[in-house]
């Protein structure tokens, strides 16, 4: 009988359920054990749509087909001069010690990079580097280009690149800024080690298009179904009101808020730099009738060091993990049938929005609110999310 030695990759797409973690896998068998064993790559599927996530899969399973049936395998023994590569996934990282062959090619100078750049920005910004940049290094893999001297990179593979973003994965014309942005510093670091004279990253093509996928407010009669079915989830439930009544984002802002950052007596919370998404502190002031909860609620008798959004669905010395309030609401939207565009992000524009409405609030106290920048973000946001209802014409208009 004749051994299989490998099973080509192919994509999971977990049921086209967005809320859940997509993954390309494929099998090899281990010559220590006789075994097929199977490897999964999760890295580069989390932020993107359903077209977006098959078109990175796609990509993932040429690279690795190609790599497969060349004979390359994750059990290979790599005996020569080794190095940390910050750019291999998660699975074939543990089986090879984070290790790879070193030479003048681009990995090693991409890890070298992520190495000295993640001492000076947040855990999550060095996750989205590695990501992006594992996506350029795949794709300079497919193309034959990977283990060329760094010399060879000019301003016209760039160019390839970014028409491979643009007309291929069709990215939305923010993220292809951000890549230009991260390829820019990337060059920029590969000039100042002398291994390049002039960065490439120039005249790269323009990209207006908008993908959206951003957060919508939620509509007032669908407001009232979550909030009823919200009342069975009282942590989720709190969570919203963070973000409702206080603007709060659900990210570092929520998830990582202690009790000592509430002052009760005050009605204020204190949102450090370190927290927040503009890198600045700021004092939130906490609506009346969420400061009479917040107070009847027993906070104020626990331990102050404590996060409010602790392991196990109460306060604790450990914050709740990253993803678990996000999952709990996509899992609510499903239940409840309702638009994709509603996200756990839009309970905050839909504060924004019905504080705005009232007539009563000036613009300028709500964009300190929320932690925008400056009055004119706020007007953006407004414009971009705030629904242009005409009342005379809903109301008023003739009868055919």
């Amino acid at each position: 009988m004749r051994q299989k030695l490998i099973i080509l990759p192919k994509l999971n797409r977990c049921g086209d359920d967005l809320s859940r973690q997509w993954f390309v896998y494929y099998s090899c068998l281990n010559p220590k054990t006789g075994k097929m064993a199977r490897f999964r790559h999760y890295d580069g599927f989390s932020g993107l749509n359903k077209d977006a996530r098959t078109e990175h899969g796609r990509s993932l399973i040429e690279v690795y087909s190609a790599k497969l049936k060349s004979g390359w395998t994750p059990f290979n023994d790599d005996k020569d001069a080794i190095y940390d590569d910050h750019l291999d996934y998660k699975t074939v990282a543990e089986i090879y010690g984070g290790r790879r062959r070193a030479n003048n090619t681009i990995r090693i100078w991409i890890s070298r990079f992520l190495e000295e750049a993640k001492e000076g920005i947040r855990h999550e910004t060095y996750l989205t580097y590695k990501s992006k940049l594992r996506i350029f290094a795949l794709w300079l893999e497919k193309q034959g280009l990977a283990g060329n001297d760094l010399g060879t990179y000019n301003n016209k593979v760039l160019i390839d690149f970014f028409r491979y973003l643009i007309d291929d994965r069709k990215l939305s014309g923010v993220s292809v800024k951000y890549y230009r942005m991260l390829l820019a510093k990337l060059f920029k670091y590969f000039c100042k080690e002398k291994l390049l004279l002039v960065n490439p990253v120039y005249d790269i093509p323009p990209c207006s298009r908008v993908n959206d996928s951003v957060a919508r407010p939620i509509a007032r009669e669908d407001l009232e179904v979550f909030k009823k079915s919200l009342e069975r989830d009282p942590e989720l439930y709190l969570a919203i009101k963070f973000e409702y009544y206080t603007g709060l984002r659900p990210g570092h802002e929520i998830r990582e808020l202690k009790i000592k950052n509430i002052d009760f007596a005050a009605g204020t919370i204190f949102v450090d730099r370190e927290h927040s998404k503009n890198g600045k502190d700021r004092v939130v002031t906490i609506p009346r009738q969420f400061l009479e909860e917040l107070r009847a609620s027993g906070l104020q008798s626990i331990n102050r060091n404590y996060y409010i959004f602790g392991r196990g669905g109460i306060p604790g010395v450990k914050a709740i993990s990253k993803n678990k309030l996000s999952r709990h609401f996509f899992n609510l939207r499903k239940k409840l049938n309702m638009p994709e565009e509603y996200k756990f992000y839009s309970f905050k524009c839909t504060g924004m929005i019905a504080a705005d409405d009232t007539g009563k609030i000036p613009a300028k106290d709500i964009s300190n609110h929320v932690g925008h920048s400056d009055l004119a973000t706020t007007s953006i946001y407004f414009r971009n999310k705030k629904s242009q209802v005409s009342s005379a014409i809903r109301d008023e208009y003739p009868t055919l």
